[in-house]
């Protein structure tokens, strides 16, 4: 999946005296700043995730939540009675939650017999997201830490996010490194969902045209132009590198010269072309 973003002012031309051809549509060179992207992929994360645990050996006295409830910071969560407590003289350990969210786990019951620090409650905080996705080594070093990066979830919701972090070391059965994204919280957005994430890993600036409109002949290319006598030229050019649908001229045009957008195969040198506007 790759976003490719270009800007070309088009303007339709009536063809005169050559009657093969109608509707011809010209584009005016532009310098433009194209990106190459890959995709990467993961699941949504809370950022803070508490496990709550038993403070001492126990039976469970009470507990207050359920899972789904959502709990502020110091809400009550589970008691615990001593195991030694035969004569019921010391008061209930009471645990509190210690940051304010959903109540993911309740792993607990009333009456359970408890040690010091089993799991009890699980709270996921609300402050977004962490997704961790897997890179080429071949890509890891290309992206930038801290760029702002688009994504879309299973839903077809867009999101944006910030990549924080890549990993130092590869792992080194797969060769792969692990990035690190943070994204906000939503109201369309759930713990667990899947994220495709467009990642640019290349940028350049320069004449960018479709490569569909470049012209192979001996071993040459060419570009259909719109010189300045309003004729159709094949302009040999050399290209550069391609970025989707869309190849950069290195040599052989000039910003604000014009070129067809659209090939039938019949196109000859010296037609004649009439621009609106020229």
């Amino acid at each position: 999946m790759a976003f490719i973003f270009f800007s070309v002012s088009l303007v339709s031309a009536q063809q005169t005296q050559s009657p093969g051809r109608t509707g011809d549509v010209v584009a005016v060179v532009k310098i433009t700043e194209q990106f190459r992207t890959i995709s990467v992929v993961g699941r949504l994360q809370p950022k803070s995730r508490i496990v709550h645990r038993a403070p001492n050996d126990g039976y469970v006295r009470t507990v207050a939540v359920e899972e789904g409830d959502f709990v502020e910071e110091g809400q009550e969560l589970f008691s615990i009675k001593r195991k030694d407590d035969v004569a019921n003289v010391f008061k209930p350990s009471v645990v509190t939650a210690r940051i304010s969210g959903w109540v993911s786990e309740v792993l607990i019951q009333v009456e359970d017999e408890i040690e010091n620090a089993e799991p009890a409650v699980v709270i996921i905080g609300t402050e977004g997201y962490v997704l961790e996705a897997s890179i080429s080594d071949k890509d890891a070093f290309k992206v930038g830490i801290g760029q702002d990066v688009s994504a879309q979830t299973s839903a077809g919701v867009a999101i944006r996010g910030n990549l924080v972090n890549r990993s130092q070391e590869p792992d080194y059965n797969t060769g792969l490194f692990t990035l690190t994204f943070h994204f906000p919280n939503s109201q369309r957005t759930y713990v667990g969902e899947f994220v495709v994430i467009g990642l640019p890993i290349d940028r350049a600036k320069g004449l960018f045209v479709p490569r569909n409109l470049i012209v192979r002949r001996y071993g040459k290319y060419f570009i259909w132009v719109v010189n300045e006598a309003q004729e159709l030229e094949a302009r040999e050019v050399v290209l550069g590198p391609t970025y989707e649908d869309l190849v950069m001229i290195d040599q052989g045009l000039k910003v604000g010269e014009k070129y067809l957008t659209s090939l039938t195969g019949r196109e000859k040198e010296g037609t004649k072309i009439s621009v609106p506007g020229s």
